[in-house]
């Protein structure tokens, strides 16, 4: 029995060939349970396809996502314009209607007061000092 123990393992001898088949039998078990992580960086191995479908999955939620926003936006933008176009409307009617009552007034051509008319000047330059830029306005004098 020690001469079996202490005998070279040649390519013949039964354990040697136990031996290699136990570790061939290890090897082809580790390839086997790494088999998809060995090939999962290949751009046609299934991992990358599932991550290039998430990928574009995820941009085109983005997309559309961008593209509500994007719609609320212009809705919200179309509701300002149409406010402002009413109210520019209602503006532009209202002084036309005041504008000819007062032309056709029956003291249209009869001149103010003195005091009326110093008031309504005092009311002009107050309206001037606060909104310069009113049509009408002259440029602000100089502080001094």
């Amino acid at each position: 029995m020690t001469r079996f123990l202490t005998r070279p393992i040649g390519p013949l001898a039964p354990v040697g060939w136990l031996i290699a088949g136990v570790a061939v039998l290890i090897a082809l078990g580790f390839l086997a349970s790494a088999w998809d992580r060995m090939w999962a960086w290949l751009p046609w191995s299934d991992e990358r396809r599932a991550e290039r479908a998430e990928t574009s999955a995820d941009v085109a939620e983005d997309r559309a996502l961008s593209a509500e926003l994007e719609a609320e936006g212009q809705a919200d933008q179309v509701r300002r314009i149409d406010t402002y176009a009413h109210q520019i409307l209602t503006i532009q009617t209202e002084a036309a209607v005041a504008s000819a009552a007062a032309r056709s007034a029956p003291d249209a051509d009869t001149s103010l007061d003195a005091d009326r008319a110093a008031r309504l000047r005092r009311h002009d330059r107050e309206l001037c000092r606060t909104a310069p830029g009113l049509a009408g306005c002259g440029p602000a004098p100089d502080a001094p």
